[in-house]
């Protein structure tokens, strides 16, 4: 089909359906067809009846009253579509007082949410903030532990390497009494305090820390044999 032709027919289609649903509202309004705007034309107006003649005095006429002039509705094109509201002014007034409410409303939870989002957001920064703190002290504190226990293995070496330089130095003084006169060499012990001595024999057999022990005198005896006892406690 022509591109032209269908489009006449679909615009002359539509023109028929808008004119009839036009009349018909019209007369749903109460409008007599020949006074539809536009369209009246089209319907030829209702015949006027005939009016009873008057009878006419002889000798004067009467006044007759003045003819009404009949009236054509002008109804306009928009007076048709004319709906009446189904709504006073009061419940107007109403309805735009309550939409205005609602906006203001609206328009505080809207601030309410945004500020509450604010300090959400604050908040959030915050706390990142304090973790961020608590991993560098974290790992300030990791750090100073690694430290403190190099430094305690460190002391730990030393006082073991101390430790064995004095049990070694101990040793080679013991070698120093473990021959000779035992008289002499117990009374050159006796020279020492209770714990030196006690160091010194148990670097030797048990004999002879006893034959020296036996040589320190009587008034150091139980001193010296206790300090030994204990120190052969804490060896053991």
């Amino acid at each position: 089909m022509n591109k032209g032709l269908k489009i006449g027919l679909i615009a002359g289609g539509g023109l028929l359906a808008f004119s009839f649903a036009y009349v018909t509202f019209a007369l749903v309004l109460g409008v007599q067809p020949h006074e539809i705007p536009l369209v009246g034309k089209v319907f030829p107006a209702p015949a006027e009846p005939e009016k009873a003649k008057e009878e006419i005095a002889p000798t004067a006429a009467a006044p007759s009253e003045p003819k009404p002039a009949a009236q054509t509705a002008s109804v306009g094109l928009l007076d048709v579509f004319q709906v009446e509201s189904p709504y006073s002014a009061k419940e107007l007034e109403t309805l735009v007082a309550d939409l205005k409410r609602k906006s203001k409303e609206f328009d505080q939870r809207m601030l309410e949410l945004g500020e509450r989002e604010r300090r959400a957001a604050e908040r959030s920064e915050f706390l990142d903030e304090q973790y961020a703190q608590l991993q560098r002290l974290r790992t300030g504190l990791e750090e100073w532990e690694n430290e403190l226990e190099q430094r305690q293995a460190e002391v730990q070496r030393n006082e073991k390497a101390r430790a064995e330089r004095e049990a070694e130095s101990w040793a080679k003084l013991g070698k120093l009494f473990a021959e000779g006169d035992a008289a002499d060499q117990g009374k050159k012990l006796a020279n020492y305090t209770p714990e030196q001595a006690a160091r010194i024999l148990v670097t030797m057999k048990p004999a002879r820390a006893k034959e020296l022990l036996d040589n320190v005198g009587a008034d150091k005896w139980k001193e010296f044999a206790d300090a030994y006892r204990m120190a052969g406690d804490g060896g053991n």
